[in-house]
């Protein structure tokens, strides 16, 4: 049996409002480290989130699998059943980098799966106490409303990226088109890059390190709200699949994929 969607967005708040909240602002050197790179880092407010959401998420669906980030970190075969079988797929803390830093955008992305196809999505923006769903075939919400995206603001595409991951090769091609052919900012939350998308704030998000706990509940979102998030290359939908670093590019609602993409190539 599926999971109800307001009652899993309710354990998702009263988890980070009870694990994730009180931290803010408040953490102790001692209770942050590294995972391997310098910038991928690792709270205990992390590890404390995912164990609460784990037992919960859970409960509510006997049998099904769990995939969260830390767990994927410390066990790499933790993604292999991600096709398999009913799945949460789940990121406690999104942007931790900004939660450990004190910059408001950071929050909990959780995504439930089936057989490799996301069929629920939640996005908790933790900083403004608010949340959105996604559901296939049932449209996004965004603090209980239909989310309804802005338009573009002008012709030149502005959005976010992320290009750390890629190959030498594609990082020097798109970097030069970065600069020529669009706008764009650094982006280190994948929460907040999906928010501002559907709310049309962003036309793009340009990724690179591919997890799915970071687009499964997103990509699910924008599909429903009626944009796009397809692989840059191919232009093949993104399905939830193991890790890989490789160009995707996610559009909001109203904007051309096809174009933006073309600028990206050069």
């Amino acid at each position: 049996m599926r999971p109800d969607p307001d009652r899993v967005a309710a354990a998702i708040v009263e988890i980070a409002e009870n694990e994730i909240v009180p931290h803010y602002k408040k953490l102790h050197p001692d209770a942050v480290r590294a995972k391997g790179h310098p910038c991928d880092l690792v709270t205990v407010v992390d590890e404390a989130t995912e164990r609460a959401l784990r037992a919960s998420l859970l409960a509510m669906t006997p049998g099904a699998a769990f995939i969260g980030e830390e767990t994927a970190a410390a066990d790499a075969g933790a993604l292999a059943s991600i096709g398999d079988r009913a799945c949460w797929i789940v990121d406690p803390l999104d942007g931790t980098r900004n939660f450990v830093q004190g910059v408001d955008e950071f929050g909990t992305i959780v995504a439930y799966a089936e057989y490799g196809r996301t069929i629920m999505g939640w996005i908790y923006a933790a900083p403004e106490r608010s949340m959105a769903i996604g559901v296939l075939g049932g449209g996004a919400t965004w603090r209980g409303d239909t989310i309804k995206t802005a338009p573009q603001a002008s012709d030149r595409p502005k959005g976010l990226r992320s290009t750390g991951w890629l190959t030498d090769l594609w990082r020097e091609r798109l970097v030069l088109s970065l600069k020529r052919d669009v706008d764009s900012k650094s982006g280190h939350c994948s929460a907040y890059a999906y928010l501002k998308l559907l709310r049309g704030e962003v036309d793009f998000k340009l990724s690179s390190r591919i997890h799915a706990w970071d687009h499964a509940a997103g990509a699910l979102m924008l599909a429903e709200a009626g944009g796009a998030v397809r692989w840059l290359d191919d232009g093949e939908p993104y399905a939830p699949q193991a890790s890989r670093d490789h160009p995707m590019l996610a559009t909001a609602a109203g904007r051309d994929w096809s174009d933006i993409a073309g600028r990206l190539h050069g």
